[in-house]
């Protein structure tokens, strides 16, 4: 067997036993404590507080709401809205407005390019919530 560098110990594989301490609890006292709950930064008034300031609104309501403008919406202004790519605004429209919400938009070339627009507006929107109903 090895000798470590200090005089007189020996050089083990096993775990380390530390001598207890003058004050120190036993593994049986700290048994016996009721866990703490874990502390949190944020105040529970300061989560309380912002929640009800502002409702979150999701992007493609966002979307929706641009595009039921009188003047429409381009693409590009629909990208620098959300930060989203051109693509995805192209798949939020066929798949999502025009497939699932079945919302019929119309677009028309304008000097600020293609604009597009939500046709039909609250109507659309009740005849829809009435089919869905049935």
């Amino acid at each position: 067997m090895k000798t470590s560098t200090k005089a007189g110990t020996a050089n083990t594989s096993g775990p380390r036993r530390q001598t207890p301490r003058a004050g120190s609890k036993t593994v049986k006292q700290q048994q016996n404590k009721p866990a703490r709950a874990p502390r949190s930064r944020i105040k529970p008034t300061q989560i309380a507080n912002t929640a009800a300031a502002m409702p979150r609104q999701s992007k493609q309501a966002e979307v929706i709401g641009l595009l039921r403008r009188p003047e429409g919406v381009t693409v590009a202004e629909i990208m620098a809205a959300t930060g989203w790519q051109p693509h995805t605004v192209r798949g939020l429209f066929s798949g999502t407005l025009k497939k699932k919400l079945g919302l019929t938009l119309a677009s028309v070339r304008e000097k600020r390019g293609r604009i597009y627009r939500i046709e039909g507006g609250a109507k659309q929107t009740a005849e829809r919530s009435a089919r869905d109903a049935r």
